[in-house]
């Protein structure tokens, strides 16, 4: 996956250069929340992998994956509202948006030690889940140089919504949510940047003290729940990872196939009419197209369970 580039637009920046600048200029904000929708979206394909996968589940971790993997595509398309707030536009229909798997880097160039891949839930696949949602405290706060991390990115991206205060659209389209108000404001940006980051790898403090309500667990500690396979529960005002154990499913196993016809063919068409379809929410206020999602889902599956990886692949014939 390379960070730079984006279907002819220019460069676009790493994740370090854009937190590193502590306040971006308005066209870099919009080229911030491009790389947001980007680095929200390079997150999706593993998890549903990982989730169509699961068979036998006495412990509903499919329901886990389900939930994180709606708040990943709420968090895209609220980074995608971000930036039609701002008078950018969303662009997504192409095939450079869509990450190459096994990949040794997020988007913005943020590197990862476990190549992220498409493969089924496994103890192995939760340790990259758990990388990809690494908090930015301890131990990150302890290094020298700490890396630039995805919290790190979004608090840049807060703190010039805050300081630069840019015009807000009133009338930008936007991707409706459920329980999600418009971004209308400046402070509405700054709610929207919070939850993000709140749902995703937590916020400062979280360590210590999650939340009381396992709904408000962020995705690394699910993540880290079904990987020691212990909830995590709170005695005595301390959290630990000691609750009742966590059985992890069976899976199906599947795996890159090169046979003719491509057996990914209708998949990648059926992905690629979504993306299409979704970024003329931006551009022109089209509803979001549900019944291509649920194709994409029954297709995926079936691929899976075909012993197949489904591709996620640009289908350059889709207009």
């Amino acid at each position: 996956m390379n960070a730079t580039g984006d279907h002819g637009h220019p460069a676009m920046k790493t994740i370090r250069e854009y937190v590193e600048a502590e306040v971006l200029p308005l066209d870099d904000l919009k080229g911030a929340l491009q790389l947001a929708m980007r680095l929200e979206f390079a997150t999706i394909p593993p998890y549903l992998c990982a989730q169509w996968s699961v068979k036998d589940d006495p412990d509903r971790a499919e329901g886990v994956l389900h939930r994180i993997v709606s708040q990943e595509m709420n968090h895209f398309a609220l980074a995608g509202n971000l930036l039609t707030a701002i008078g950018g536009r969303p662009s997504i229909a192409h095939a450079d948006f869509l990450p190459t798997y096994p990949t040794g880097e997020l988007p913005g160039g943020i590197p990862q030690k476990l190549p992220i891949d498409l493969k089924p839930l496994t103890e192995e696949q939760l340790a990259v889940f758990m990388q990809i949602e690494l908090p930015e405290f301890p131990p990150i706060a302890r290094l020298a140089v700490p890396p630039a991390t995805i919290g790190a990115f979004y608090d840049t991206i807060s703190t010039t919504f805050q300081k630069l205060n840019p015009g807000i659209d009133q009338d930008a389209h936007a991707v409706e949510l459920p329980a999600t108000k418009p971004v209308r404001t400046v402070t509405d940006a700054v709610e929207t940047i919070d939850r993000i980051k709140s749902e995703g790898e937590g916020t400062q403090g979280s360590p210590d003290q999650p939340s009381g309500e396992r709904a408000g667990f962020a995705h690394y500690y699910l993540f880290k729940e079904l990987f020691l396979q212990r909830r995590l529960v709170e005695t005595d005002g301390k959290w630990s990872f000691s609750g009742d154990p966590v059985t992890l499913p069976e899976v199906y196993d599947f795996a890159p196939c090169d046979a003719r016809p491509n057996p990914s063919a209708e998949f990648n068409r059926t992905l690629s009419q979504l993306l299409t379809d979704l970024e003329r929410c931006w551009t022109s206020g089209a509803p979001p197209n549900v019944a291509a999602m649920f194709r994409l889902q029954s297709l995926g599956r079936d691929l899976i369970r075909r012993g197949i990886r489904p591709e996620f692949r640009w289908d350059g014939g889709t207009a």
